[in-house]
């Protein structure tokens, strides 16, 4: 269905996509601590979206978040196909106050799995953020954390001094377990330990 989802769009905005490992590997962190609530900030169509999604129990949840409704239509009908649909509740809008709806709601310490792929100058904003709604145990996965090898480069311009940044600062996050995986585009993975 993930294909179906990018053979429809076909658009030259595709790229922006979540690629098959970095797939794998949500599915393989679900599994691992046995999620039943995630978190997608920045969902474009929805190819990692609906991965976790079907990992997720009967009584799972996942949070869709992206600024714009018109790329999250286009993989909402796969989404019902795929028997989904009713696990998922999108919120449309910046997700730095969609993110701060979640914990006005109550559900900090509830979330399981947090996958950040949205605008990179805010990673900072949704390191905070999720880790506030991470459950113990939970993990948070950074997409683009090597931005193509920018960030190592000596003069860091916007994003890559942000999301260098957050590379950092994750690296020496009291209460976590953190790692920088060569997968993708790079992937911060940070766990938030009981």
């Amino acid at each position: 269905l993930s294909s179906g989802i990018n053979a429809e769009y076909g658009h030259e905005r595709a790229i922006m996509e979540s690629t098959h490992d970095i797939g794998q590997l949500l599915v393989l962190l679900m599994r691992m601590n046995g999620a039943k609530s995630v978190i997608e900030v920045g969902t474009f169509t929805g190819v990692a979206l609906l991965k976790m999604s079907l990992e997720l129990p009967k009584n799972g949840k996942a949070y869709a978040l992206d600024v714009s409704s018109t790329y999250c239509d286009v993989g909402k009908p796969f989404m019902e196909m795929a028997g989904v649909r009713d696990k998922i509740e999108y919120m449309i809008g910046p997700a730095v106050e969609s993110l701060a709806q979640l914990s006005n709601r109550g559900l900090n310490g509830t979330i399981d799995i947090a996958f950040i792929d949205a605008d990179k100058g805010n990673y900072p904003n949704y390191l905070r953020a999720c880790l506030e709604l991470l459950s113990p145990g939970g993990v948070i996965v950074f997409d683009n954390a090597t931005f193509g090898g920018k960030v190592v480069l000596p003069e860091l311009k916007e994003p890559c001094n942000q999301i260098d940044s957050v590379n950092k600062a994750a690296m020496t996050l009291p209460g976590a377990t953190t790692l920088l995986l060569d997968i993708g585009d790079g992937c911060l993975v940070i766990r938030k330990d009981m």
